[in-house]
């Protein structure tokens, strides 16, 4: 999965993310924030250095507060990045990842933002919204009066129109190769959306009206996710008239024809080439926050002030997302090339770079809601559809070596990850831990016991295993070779599979076995269901099992949080009776600011480094 914070707005519609590494680690607005959840959101990630909302051990403070004069401050901040973002809208299952959030955060607004403490703020600059009922459960959005998007065109009811076509999984598109039900439009998720009956409202329309089918834990956070919707339309050959009047009327009757047009622009429409050569024409690329797009190129990203951002002023002219390698990103911040980072791949020799050059740099680091685990093919065209050579490649795998090894270095309180929706980090991981029996059956290396095992499934051994991961990442290699060096001796034969682009390979079953990558957390209740659940649009290895399904099921319409970590029990057991992975450790988690930097604030949860950059000031 691709390293992202279902939450970022894009992580709050998301769900979760995806992250490539295995260690490591919006825009604000007037309303005080909501109690902090418990249970955690994730988004993919492909290192381990993801962060989480746990207690962090600060080895240096925070970025500084700076009280220098306007004219000594940079009109430039340079924020590092491990990859570049897959497109503008980042709620597809193929853009949804923790670097096209990072855009997100200041390119689109959103009702409300994820705080570092987990806890939802409204923003009132965006716009206001209001439960008007509980049965059913019934919320009124309104749009600022001002909230325009950066070409001018006007914020309304058509945007929000087809964010709630786009991810309410309402539009028929056929079958996919396991015979799920798919849908027109590509989303990362549907969490929530899916219990949303269509928005009411008109064309023109400041307010819309959500009323769902059923109660939804986490209701709260899905004022996120709009794309322009006048863009869209545009791609689709429909006239923008009338604030968006074909649109509407495509969607309210339910015109497959014109909304299969519509769902390939939302879909790839607003796609960037891969690694970023150069960016499509800016003009289909308008913001709804501070920033807005300029230019591209390189896998640089450059953004200015949106001239047409009606709330709080971006305190920096210019932010400039910079492609940095993982093993040089230390070195270009001491040499004054990148004022931020928040490095997926974190390792304890990065550790010792940081604390060699404290005058020029301030970091954090502490166990975070990322965590690292390893996923199955398990759908009938996949090596792995029987459970027991599931179970068997569990048992040959050296979980405590790879803590000790990639986490320990980083955060002396990593331990081996035996859950899946609760994490060290939360207050209740042991409760909910000593209530799974089968969790810990994999804390050991059994190689007699996964040589019993495979031979049971009548498999030829050796047994070929195709094991992807990030081929930038050099820690998950490192990963894979310790993996390999233990289940070979078990019957297996790991062929390590370096991918540069392992998101789109992971959605193509039958062209891998296992992969190595992260989820990032956000603190929200529900927001995994999409990654466990038969057909769910994260559920890359075609997992199924009714167990699993029906506690999902209640879960997600159990707005009471304490009830609903409750029915997550039965289900994070039979998680590990019917394999879905293998989970490793809570990443590390890491943020380094330049020391010239002010206003950056750590933020572990899905929303990651740049949830308040446009708050961000660097001195000269």
């Amino acid at each position: 999965m691709k390293r992202t914070r279902a939450l970022s707005l894009t992580a709050l519609v998301a769900g979760t993310a995806l992250v490539l590494s295995s260690c490591g680690g919006s825009v604000g607005g007037n309303s005080a924030a909501t109690p902090a959840t418990t249970a955690p959101s994730v988004a993919a990630t492909s290192s381990s250095s993801e962060a989480s909302s746990g207690a962090m051990s600060s080895d240096s403070s925070a970025a500084p507060t700076s009280s220098a004069a306007s004219d000594s401050l940079a009109d430039t901040i340079n924020i590092g990045y491990e990859q570049a973002t897959g497109g503008y809208n980042c709620n597809t299952a193929a853009t949804n990842s923790v670097y096209c959030a990072y855009v997100d955060n200041v390119t689109q607004g959103a009702f409300v933002h994820v705080q570092p403490d987990g806890s939802i703020k409204p923003d009132t600059e965006f716009g206001t919204y209001e439960k008007t009922s509980d049965d059913p459960l019934t919320v009124k959005y309104t749009f600022a009066d001002k909230a325009v998007w950066s070409d001018g065109t006007p914020i309304d009811y058509d945007d929000a129109l087809l964010a709630w076509a786009a991810y309410s999984g309402t539009h028929p598109g056929g079958k996919d190769a396991d015979g799920n039900a798919t849908d027109l439009f590509q989303a990362a998720s549907t969490n929530g959306w899916a219990q949303v009956k269509m928005p009411e409202g008109k064309a023109g329309d400041k307010s819309f009206t959500m009323v769902f089918t059923d109660p939804y834990a986490d209701w709260e956070v899905l004022g996120a996710g709009f794309m322009p919707a006048h863009i869209a339309a545009k791609g689709a050959g429909l006239s923008t008239d009338g604030d968006g009047a074909a649109l509407v009327a495509a969607i309210q009757n339910n015109d497959t024809a014109t909304i299969t047009k519509i769902a390939d622009f939302w879909n790839t429409g607003w796609d960037y080439e891969v690694d970023l050569p150069k960016l499509p024409d800016t003009a289909i690329l308008p913001s709804s926050g501070p920033y807005k797009v300029q230019n591209g190129s390189n896998g640089n990203l450059t953004l200015v002030k949106n001239d047409k951002w009606w709330g709080t002023p971006a305190k920096t002219n210019t932010l400039v997302f910079k492609l940095v390698s993982d093993q040089e990103w230390v070195q270009a911040m001491a040499n004054g090339e990148i004022d931020s980072f928040d490095p997926s791949n974190v390792t304890g020799d990065i550790v010792d770079q940081l604390k060699a050059k404290p005058d020029a740099i301030s970091y954090k680091v502490g166990e975070g809601y990322t965590f690292s685990h390893i996923d199955f093919d398990t759908s009938p065209e996949g090596k792995l559809a029987n459970p027991k050579i599931r179970q068997a490649f569990m048992k040959c795998v050296p979980r405590q070596e790879l803590v000790d090894k990639f986490a320990k270095p980083v955060f002396d309180g990593a331990q081996i990850l035996n859950l899946r929706e609760f994490l060290p980090a939360q207050g209740n991981y042991k409760d909910i831990l000593s209530q799974v029996p089968s969790a810990t059956l994999y804390d050991k290396v059994d190689i007699a016991g996964a040589k019993a095992l495979l031979t049971e499934a009548g498999v030829t051994q050796p047994y070929d295993i195709r094991f992807i991961r990030s081929g930038k990442s050099s820690l998950r290699g490192d990963q894979v070779q310790v993996i390999k060096a233990s289940c070979d001796q078990a019957g297996f034969n790991i062929i390590d599979q370096p991918d540069d682009d392992v998101f789109t390979t992971l959605t193509t079953r039958g062209t891998w076995d296992v992969a190595v990558f992260g989820w990032s957390g956000s603190g929200l209740v529900a927001s995994g269901q999409s990654i466990y659940v038969t057909g769910g649009s994260q559920n890359f290895g075609g997992y199924s099992d009714p167990i699993v399904d029906a506690a999902w099921d209640k879960v997600v319409r159990t707005v009471d949080r304490t009830k609903a970590e409750e029915l997550k029990v039965p289900m994070e057991e039979q998680l590990w009776a019917n394999p879905y992975n293998l989970t490793l450790y809570a990443n590390p988690g890491l943020v380094a600011f330049s020391s010239k930097l002010s206003g950056a604030v750590y933020n572990p949860t899905q929303a990651g480094v740049t949830w308040n950059a446009y708050e961000w000031t660097k001195t000269k």
